[in-house]
């Protein structure tokens, strides 16, 4: 993840390593080898995915002129701080490591998981949620846009109950995202 950026630019290193030095792990060496387990963990993932944001920035940053916004949904915001000049890479790297720090923590505290509902309108993705848990264990957690939901679950077979319940999604799915 990065190598190929860093390997060919000496932009893309530098903000690497401003991260690395920055969050005080060598978040670059985990970003090119590995291993994977490790990277895809959110305290590292979460960073990796802003460090990979701001070197490729880095590099085109000073070729693309005239920017007179930036924005970004979740972590894309931390991305756009950077690509308009309102957080440095290192400073939104620390905030986005602890972001992750606290959301490991959450999970920990509250094992579960999260699907994406599409296509269907908030009365139906309540009524699903209420028919999968009888103790509120799966309910709505986000609602992003119309017909557009993060639903949560804190034990699996609540939310195994809600992906396979009627009405489905039509159209568009029920699908687990992390």
């Amino acid at each position: 993840m990065g190598k190929d950026v860093a390997a060919r630019f000496p932009a893309a290193r530098d903000a690497l390593q401003a991260i690395d030095e920055a969050l005080g792990v060598a978040l670059s060496r985990l970003m090119f080898d590995g291993p994977e387990d490790a990277l895809t963990q959110t305290h590292n993932a979460q960073p990796a995915i802003l460090a990979h944001s701001a070197a490729v920035f880095a590099v085109v940053g000073p070729v693309v002129s005239g920017g007179a916004a930036a924005a970004g949904h979740s972590l894309g915001e931390y991305s756009a701080y950077v690509t308009a000049a309102g957080l440095t890479a290192p400073a939104a790297a620390k905030l986005v490591r602890r972001r992750g720090e606290l959301m490991l923590d959450a999970g920990k505290a509250r094992p579960g998981t999260m699907a994406a509902v599409l296509g269907l309108a908030t009365v139906e993705v309540e009524a699903a949620c209420r028919e999968a848990s009888s103790d509120n264990s799966v309910a709505v957690g986000l609602r992003s846009m119309p017909r557009r939901f993060r639903t949560l679950r804190f034990r699996s077979s609540p939310m195994r109950r809600l992906s396979r319940s009627p009405p489905r999604p039509k159209p568009g799915a029920c699908s687990p995202s992390n």
